[in-house]
Parts: C-alpha cells; structure tokens; sequence
C-alpha cells in the first residue's frame, strides 16, 4: 500500500498519466529566418478540435494578423500557441526574424485543446516562463544545422517546449476550464485520472466525491467550476473517446463496451455515432483499410 507521501506525489503528476504515450505532438514547419508575411490556417487531414499551432520567436519582432483586422505584436523572445487553428498571418520585418512555426496534433482520444481547457491563443514572453533558455537554445541550433535526425530533434524539442508552456499556462491560470485548470485542485486532479485511468468502473457521483474526500455537492460543485461539465457527462466523454479509439484499433464491440463500462453493446454503438459520427462497422472498415495499406507498403 502507497504512503500518503507517495500517493500525493503521485497525485501531482496526473498529467504525465493522461500524456504517457499519447501527447500533443509538434510538426515543425518552418525553421529559420523568416521576412516578410506567410499565412497559417488549420490542416484538413485533421480535425479541427486535434488541431493547434505553435509559433516561436528567438531574434526580433513578429506581428500576428487575424480576420477581421485584429493584431497582436509580440516585440521580443517568446511564444504564440494557438488552441485551435484559428487562421491568420505572421508578418516580421525586411530584415528577417529568428521564427519556428509548428503545427501541434492532439490525440483524437480525448485530450483535445478543449478539453485541457486551451484558449484560442495566448502571446507569452519568454521572460514570464523561467527557464526555457536551454529548449529553445537547442531548438534555433539544430533549425540551423543539418545534423542527421536535426528535423525529429526540432520536432521533439517543439513537444518538450509544449509541455512547458502548458505547465506555465496551468500554473497561472492563464486557461479555460479543462482538465489543466483541475491539476489546481489536488482532490480533483486525483479523479481525473482515476476516471482515465479505470473507466470500465462503476463511477457513481457519490464514489468520485469520496475518492475526492468531499461531500457529494462541495464535489460537483468544484468539478464543474474547474472543468465546465459535470462528473457524469466527463466520464461519458471518456468512454466514448476510450471506446472510439478501441474500435479504430479493431477491437471488437462487445469486448470494448464492457473495458469502457458499457452494459449494452447496442447503447454504445448509437453513443458513439452521435459523438463521433461514425458508426462501429466504419471504425472497423476504416482499421481493415488501414491495416492492409500497411501490409503492401511491406
């Protein structure tokens, strides 16, 4: 049996839980001197609520333009993330400026910019987020060499100066409600990731509230303060997002409504074409396909 200490130090790595091999990635898409203006708008072999944008500013200025004539200027070293893929341009001077833009992918089970809670974007100096120097040091070296492996170095160091600027935006309370502002609260956060971790459970309100450590209504009450919705219809998301990534995989029906908590095999199948639009045969369809596109490309 976990100490307290332990259980608490546990506690406040949730987000490490929910991340372990399924975070937010960075692609890389222009590493350099960037003049003049480019514009930057969502991919469409994504869906939007997977989608984000990152840009990073080492040397001189860069202005952001969105439709409708709004503008954000950010005039020294420091980030712009974007919790969706708003579109907009960048523009910097003639003289060029020290940029990395990256498209940022969520994982399509859950952890979605929405669901951490992201707004739609955020101008940080880097003066406000201590010790960044040596990712981003790192970061403008290798988008200016050609090191073997330099584009997956940029790319992870992007995942690795995500993480950082979300861990700040947590801290600060610089986000919407999500589960980044439920990380504030340690009762929480602990069944934030219970509820992850083991959604096949039988999570009633009363049981969350005593996993907490709280009374039935000071629990709900608080959860729906930090993540917008309540401990019901959050654990039905994450037995969707669960079972929609199970199906994709090829799992069976059957074997996956009873992982993610589902008496009825026929209540999940319309659950998930209502969240998903996508029906369980599609799901299995498209994982045949795939799975065979992978097989000829051996």
């Amino acid at each position: 049996m976990l100490s307290e200490e332990a259980r608490n130090s546990s506690e406040k790595d949730v987000l490490s839980d929910l991340f372990a091999g399924n975070h937010p990635r960075g692609d890389v898409i222009f590493a350099g001197t960037h003049c003049g203006s480019s514009h930057h708008q969502g991919r469409p072999d994504l869906p939007s609520q997977q989608q984000g944008m990152l840009h990073v500013l080492q040397h001189g200025s860069m202005r952001v333009l969105f439709d409708g004539g709004k503008t954000v200027l950010l005039d020294r070293p420091g980030v712009v993330l974007f919790g969706c893929p708003v579109p907009h341009d960048i523009d910097t001077p003639e003289r060029g400026a020290e940029v990395v833009c990256a498209n940022l992918d969520f994982p399509d089970t859950g952890l979605g910019p929405a669901k951490l809670g992201l707004p739609e974007y955020l101008v940080l100096p880097f003066e406000e987020i201590p010790g960044l120097e040596a990712i981003t040091g790192q970061l403008f070296s290798e988008s200016q060499g050609a090191q073997p492996g330099h584009r997956t170095a940029i790319n992870l160091l992007v995942d690795l100066l995500l993480l950082m600027v979300l861990r700040h935006c947590q801290a600060q309370n610089l986000v919407r409600p999500g589960i980044l502002a439920a990380l504030r609260d340690p009762r929480i956060a602990r069944v934030v990731g219970e509820l992850h971790q083991k959604p096949g459970e039988n999570w009633s309100v009363e049981r969350q509230a005593e996993t907490a450590g709280m009374s039935r209504a000071s629990f709900a009450a608080r959860f729906r303060e930090l993540l917008g919705t309540s401990p019901g219809d959050f654990l039905q998301t994450i037995r969707l997002d669960m079972a929609f990534g199970l199906l994709r995989e090829g799992k069976r029906l059957q074997a996956v409504a009873g992982q993610v908590g589902y008496r009825s095999t026929t209540a999940l199948a319309r659950a998930i074409q209502q969240r998903h639009n996508m029906t369980p045969r599609e799901l299995h369809a498209d994982s045949s396909a795939e799975n065979s596109a992978r097989q000829s490309a051996i």
